[in-house]
C-alpha cells in the first residue's frame, strides 16, 4: 500500500512539473483501441512475451486520458498471454485525441524506416551466441534459423575481405589499351576481348593454339602460342 501510495505521489509530483510519469496500472483498466491499425499474430505476440520473460516488461505502455492504448497493444496482449497483473504505463494526458490517432500511426511506422548493420548485427549475435546465457537468443525476436545464417554470412563476409585478396588500386596512367600487342621475347600478349574473333587473328596470326580446357557450366578458355600461354577467358556456356 505504501508503495503504490509513493508511486501515485511521484505521479502527481511530475505532472506538475510537466514530466513524464511512469505508474502501474491493472490490465484490467486498460483499454485496446479496437481501430489500431496495427495486427500483431499470435507468432509475434509469443516472441513478445518471450522477450519479457527474459528482460522482464521494460517499455512503458503509453494510454490516452481515458486509459486506452496507444502503444503498446501488442506487449498488453503479451502480458496477457502471460497472465501478468500490472504494467508500466505513461498517461499521455496532453495529446488531443487527433495527436493520439496520430501518435499512434508515427510510433508504428517511424521504427520501420531503420535499417540493420548486418554486419554489425550478426557479430552481436555471434557474441551473445558465445556467452553462457541463461535466456534464449531468440528472445531478442530472431529465430535461431535466422541466426544461424547471419553468423555464418558474417564468417564469408570475414573470407571475403581477407586483405591478402586485395587488389592495389592502379597508381598513374594505364600503360596498354584495346588492340596493343605486347613483344615479350618468344611471347605475345594481346590487350583484347577473349569473345573478340579479330583479337585471336591479331595475336596468333599464322599459328594455332595448342590447348583448351572447357568446363561446364562455364567454359574457361585457354590460348596458347608454340611457346607458351598467351590468352584465357571465360564464358558461358
Amino acid at each position: 500500500m505504501r508503495k503504490r501510495y509513493a508511486t501515485q505521489e511521484a505521479a502527481m509530483i511530475d505532472q506538475a512539473t510537466g514530466r513524464v510519469a511512469i505508474s502501474y496500472r491493472a490490465i484490467a483498466e486498460l483499454k485496446l483501441d479496437p481501430n489500431n491499425p496495427r495486427l500483431h499474430s499470435p507468432r509475434q505476440i509469443r516472441q513478445i512475451a518471450r522477450s519479457i520473460e527474459a528482460f522482464g516488461f521494460n517499455v512503458p505502455v503509453l494510454v490516452n486520458r481515458d486509459l486506452q492504448v496507444i502503444a503498446g497493444h501488442g506487449c498488453i496482449l503479451a502480458a496477457r498471454q502471460l497472465r501478468l497483473a500490472q504494467v508500466p504505463t505513461i498517461r499521455l494526458e496532453h495529446l488531443s485525441e487527433a495527436q493520439a490517432k496520430a501518435f499512434m500511426i508515427a510510433d508504428n511506422r517511424l521504427t520501420e524506416n531503420s535499417v540493420w548493420d548486418e554486419r554489425l548485427l550478426a557479430e552481436q549475435l555471434k557474441e551473445l551466441s558465445l556467452l553462457d546465457l541463461d535466456f534464449s537468443l531468440e528472445a531478442t525476436g530472431f529465430e535461431m534459423g535466422e541466426i544461424d545464417l547471419k553468423i555464418e554470412g558474417l564468417a564469408a563476409r570475414c573470407e571475403e575481405q581477407d586483405p591478402a585478396d586485395t587488389i592495389p588500386a592502379c597508381v598513374g596512367p594505364p600503360v596498354s589499351e584495346i588492340g596493343d600487342l605486347w613483344l615479350l621475347g618468344r611471347h605475345r600478349v594481346y590487350c583484347g576481348s577473349a569473345l573478340d574473333e579479330s583479337a585471336y587473328a591479331a595475336l596468333l596470326r599464322d599459328e594455332q593454339p595448342r590447348r583448351s580446357s572447357p568446363t561446364r557450366p562455364t567454359t574457361f578458355r585457354s590460348r596458347v602460342t608454340s611457346a607458351g600461354w598467351v590468352q584465357s577467358s571465360t564464358a558461358t556456356s
